[in-house]
C-alpha cells in the first residue's frame, strides 16, 4: 500500500547541500526477488502474493508524491531565505 504524506516525510532522506545552498533528496527503491517493492524502506505491495506490477505502480505514486512534497520544502526554504 502506498505511503501517506506523513509517512513519506518521516522516512525520506533530505539533507542540506555541503555549503547550505540547497537541499538534496535521495529516494531508495528496492525490488525483491519475490516481487515486493519498497520505497525508502516502506513496503508498497502486500504479502503473501506480491503483485510486482502493482508494486511498481505504487512505487511510482509514492515517488511522485515524495517529489511533490520535496518541491514544497524547496519553496519554503527559498521563501525563508528571501
Amino acid at each position: 500500500m502506498p505511503a501517506s504524506i506523513k509517512r513519506i516525510r518521516e522516512s525520506w532522506n533530505v539533507k542540506q547541500t555541503a555549503r547550505n545552498k540547497g537541499i538534496t533528496l535521495t529516494i531508495k527503491v528496492t525490488a525483491y526477488d519475490n516481487g515486493m517493492v519498497e520505497v525508502d524502506g516502506i513496503p508498497i505491495n502486500i504479502a503473501p502474493h506480491y503483485d510486482a506490477g502493482g508494486g511498481w505502480l505504487g512505487a511510482a505514486d509514492v515517488i511522485t508524491t515524495t517529489l511533490s512534497e520535496f518541491r514544497k520544502e524547496s519553496v519554503k526554504r527559498r521563501a525563508a531565505k528571501s
